[in-house]
């Protein structure tokens, strides 16, 4: 038994006997939010996931008016123009994961401000394509997508030929029946895009607890590797595609350096620094962030 109570779950995502979380914590976090102002990451010691604690019921009052920076709800001039690039780049790629000749169906499961979800109706015209979210309201980059609240997606159950998920599994304290909620959504043959800050990232020792790849309280679970393939491989889901993801890691840990919001300032010098962040990342193997693709066969 590990020597850290992982509750809601019972173990790291592969349930290996080998998994143990030390009584020590690897950070204590002061994070600034009102609901939980102090946490503490443990990371096992054998797979290198990681878990916030304390735990919670509920995440959903973390992201109360869309106001933590995962929804990019601020973006505005050369910073948005270049985020849209990346996306439409990004929509292109994904949708070539596409088997279906009919409409398909495309979904982005925690849209955030719903430009990914644009960029997929945008590329895709011919399909049905939904950005899903915690909000009664569809955000405001959501475009030609259909929005739909979480509590409202049950007619897109087994219905999805490609769903992605990009940095929102480590937003929840269980994520074993987070991954099952996502392979409900998807058809025969669906395919799940997934991508998840790296625990392993080469910029978590050099930022500590100012990372970006922490973001405490909101990331409430820190995959390894190691701890992603587990998890799938726990749901009978075989990797089809990984990808080593080169981030904005740097301007995000800068603003929690500096103890500020995003800014273009700071976006600019993670841009300047960015091919030296690249070459970093690439030699240690150590990147920012973790893509992989999965099929539900």
């Amino acid at each position: 038994m590990p020597a850290f109570d992982l509750s809601p779950y019972a173990n790291c995502p592969g349930r290996s006997r080998r998994c143990q979380f030390v009584d020590d914590a690897h950070l204590a976090i002061e994070t600034g939010h009102p609901l939980m102002p102090v946490v503490d990451i443990y990371r096992c010691a054998f797979c290198g996931h990681g878990v916030t604690r304390p735990a919670m019921a509920d995440v959903a009052p973390l992201y109360a008016g869309r106001q933590s920076d995962d929804f990019l709800m601020r973006d505005r001039g050369w910073i948005r123009a270049l985020k849209l690039l990346s996306f439409r780049a990004l929509a292109k790629r994904l949708l070539r994961h596409l088997r279906s000749d009919e409409r398909p169906c495309v979904a982005d499961f925690g849209t955030g401000n719903g430009m990914l979800a644009a960029c997929l109706a945008e590329a895709l015209p011919s399909g049905d394509i939904y950005g899903l979210d915690f909000f009664d309201s569809a955000p405001s980059e959501i475009g030609a997508a259909r929005y739909l609240k979480f509590d409202d997606t049950e007619m897109l159950k087994t219905r999805v030929d490609l769903l992605t998920c990009f940095h929102v599994l480590e937003h929840d304290d269980d994520p074993h029946a987070f991954l099952k909620r996502l392979v409900g959504f998807l058809k025969p043959g669906g395919c799940l895009a997934i991508e998840v800050p790296n625990v392993d990232c080469v910029w978590t020792g050099w930022f500590g607890a100012a990372c970006a790849n922490w973001y405490a309280p909101f990331h409430r679970v820190h995959f390894s590797r190691s701890s992603l393939r587990a998890l799938l491989a726990s749901q009978g889901l075989k990797i089809e595609r990984e990808d080593d993801i080169c981030g904005p890691t740097i301007a995000m840990s800068l603003a929690g350096l500096l103890r500020c919001r995003p800014n273009a300032w700071l976006f600019a010098a993670g841009i300047a620094f960015r091919p030296a962040q690249w070459l970093a990342e690439k030699v240690t193997r150590r990147p920012s962030a973790l893509r992989v693709v999965v099929r539900n066969c």
